[in-house]
């Protein structure tokens, strides 16, 4: 076929497999062409019903209209396909694209009879337009066969529009995953300040207050003095286990009350003022608490020393202890007189214990150095141990225990407890502190007083018979002091503290707090009796100063010690007279 022997059909067949005929004329426009068609074939037009700028295309087999029947299909299509991603909200394939490109060309095919049947189908590639999200689904292009700008010339020369729907909304490209997060973000964001400005708004519209930092750290607070005071109780092991329990119960009860008035928000205002309350002084009670169980552990454990004449279980087995009180001043370690010589005889038992009290000045035979005779007070300067062994051999007992302490022991426990009021039966002034006068009756003492006082003799005529009931008595004021609560609570660690140096004993802290946890069991009511071993005047050959005045044996008064001693080991009954003088009845 020669370029003159192209059909003009094929023009609108979309196959342009070989060039247009090479006329001379010239043409003013590229759409003379179409006039020329329409003038081979002026029997097909129907000028009634042409416009005449539409006269150029009725040569061409109705003209335009597959043409204008494409771009209709392709309007129709883009609006479906709008319809269907607002529908689906799936974005569409690019195969889907092909499928409908190869239903128009079939059909395209079918409306045109004139077309050679013995030429292959070449398939019109046409560009689609594809939304920029949805490129990179799309098939690489391919170049097309054909220039489509003649058709876009062709409308705009005749006037032509094809419309599409206007974009909505739904039509419009998806926001990108980022966008979306942003979305989400602000979303949540907006939703927040919603939620805390509503309930601000209704917290104070109900009386309540938000839980603040402060409520959080006082909780956080309270929590861990709550551990800590529980934690030193278990170790202190000094309540018994039952009234442990029931504390840890009440503790965990009243905790969660404060742990929930104080962390809801929902909690009305008085409330939370009121549970704050609690916390803070709950918190100063562990404290206190705390302090009180680590300052004992450790005041026991440095003041304990070791023993091997304790008795196996100590609430239960009667058991000796010697008290020696040193006339030296500092720490414990440094030797003196032993001024003060007591033995306490207690049964657990029968809850009694008598306290047997012995002249400085009596006559002692010390066993650790060949039997030697001396006054008990010149032991001290030797040892504890040589203390005790003589007092073992005089009243011919065993001593599990012992204390040790001296002047500053005394002095230092009176001014921690804020001074002693000691009765006095006489009024006199002390040798050593001449310038005090001690009133007969109540008088108010500091340390350095109540020492001097208890260290008198000369001024009575009983001598150390009354230095004894005056030792006595400053014993007793100082026991009473010290276990009164306010005593206690405000000068406890002071006490402990000050005593530590000038402080020595055999008992175990174990020991000890197993003695207190008896004394929280039962609550027994001790009976204490008094007891003081008598003798005569003399002037002996001593191991420690040759010739001294020394308080001569009475067998007597040692034999009744004796047996006053064994009747509380073996659990007897013992009575006391008006003076409070211990004896056993029927004797």
């Amino acid at each position: 076929m020669t370029d003159k022997d192209w059909n003009p059909d094929d023009l609108l067949d979309f196959h342009y497999d070989h060039p247009a005929p090479r006329q001379e004329e010239k043409h003013s426009h590229d759409f003379d062409i179409f006039d020329e068609f329409d003038a081979m074939e002026p029997k097909k037009a129907s000028p009634q019903t042409v416009k005449p700028a539409e006269k150029s295309g009725r040569g061409l087999d109705a003209s335009f209209d597959s043409y204008d029947e494409f771009k209709r299909y392709e309007k129709a299509s883009q609006q479906k396909q709008r319809k269907e991603v607002s529908a689906s909200a799936k974005e569409p394939s690019a195969e889907s694209f092909d499928a409908l490109i190869r239903d128009y060309a079939n059909k395209y095919d079918r409306n045109h009879e004139r077309k050679p049947k013995s030429e292959p189908v070449i398939e019109p590639v046409i560009e689609h337009k594809v939304e920029p999200k949805y490129e990179a689904m799309a098939e690489p292009k391919v170049e097309d066969k054909y220039d489509e700008s003649i058709f876009a010339e062709y409308d705009k020369a005749h006037g032509i529009t094809h419309d599409l729907v206007e974009e909505t909304e739904q039509d419009k490209p998806m926001p990108s995953v980022k966008e979306l997060e942003k979305l989400k973000q602000a979303s949540k964001e907006a939703h927040e300040r919603y939620k805390s400005n509503y309930t601000k708004g209704h917290n104070k519209r109900a009386g309540r207050q938000p839980v603040s930092k402060g409520h959080k750290f006082l909780t956080f607070i309270y929590i861990i003095a709550l551990a800590a005071f529980a934690g030193s109780m278990t170790v202190m092991n000094v309540l018994p286990f039952e009234m442990l329990i029931a504390l840890y119960v009440v503790l965990a009860l009243i905790s969660l009350l404060i742990l929930v008035q104080t962390r809801r928000s929902s909690i009305k205002t008085w409330a939370r003022r009121l549970a704050t309350f609690l916390a803070v002084i709950l918190i100063g009670v562990y404290g206190v608490g705390t302090a009180y169980a680590l300052g004992t552990l450790s005041f026991l454990s440095e003041t304990s020393v070791d023993n091997s004449k304790a008795v196996a279980n100590i609430t239960k087995e009667p058991f000796n202890v010697v008290i020696t009180g040193m006339d030296v001043r500092g720490k414990i370690g440094k030797q003196g007189r032993s001024d003060v010589n007591m033995v306490l005889t207690v049964n657990p038992e029968t809850a009694t214990v008598l306290m047997t009290s012995i002249p400085r000045d009596y006559e002692i035979y010390m066993p650790n150095y060949d039997n030697e005779m001396d006054k008990l007070t010149h032991t001290g300067f030797y040892s504890v141990d040589t203390t005790i062994l003589a007092e073992e051999q005089l009243l011919d007992i065993t001593a599990n225990y012992y204390v040790k302490v001296n002047f500053s022991t005394v002095e230092k426990f009176i001014d921690a407890i804020g001074g002693v009021d000691v009765y006095s039966e006489y009024e006199f002034n002390p040798v050593k502190m001449k310038e005090w006068t001690v009133k007969e009756g109540m008088n108010h003492m500091n340390g350095k007083q109540a020492l001097a006082f208890a260290r008198e003799r000369k001024a009575f005529a009983t001598g150390d018979n009354q230095r004894i009931k005056n030792q006595q008595a400053v014993f007793e004021a100082m026991f009473k002091k010290a276990t009164s609560s306010r005593t206690m609570v405000f000068n406890y660690n002071k006490i402990l503290t000050n005593l530590k140096p000038y402080f020595e004993m055999s008992f175990s802290s174990k020991e000890i707090r197993q003695l207190a946890k008896m004394q929280l069991a039962r609550f027994p009511d001790w009976g204490i009796y008094k007891n003081t071993i008598i003798g005569g005047d003399g002037n002996l050959n001593t191991y420690t100063a040759g010739y001294a005045y020394v308080m001569t044996q009475d067998p007597d008064s040692i034999n009744n010690a004796k047996a006053l001693i064994n009747a509380v080991l073996s659990g007897q009954a013992i009575a006391k007279d008006d003076d409070g003088v211990a004896y056993i009845p029927g004797e």
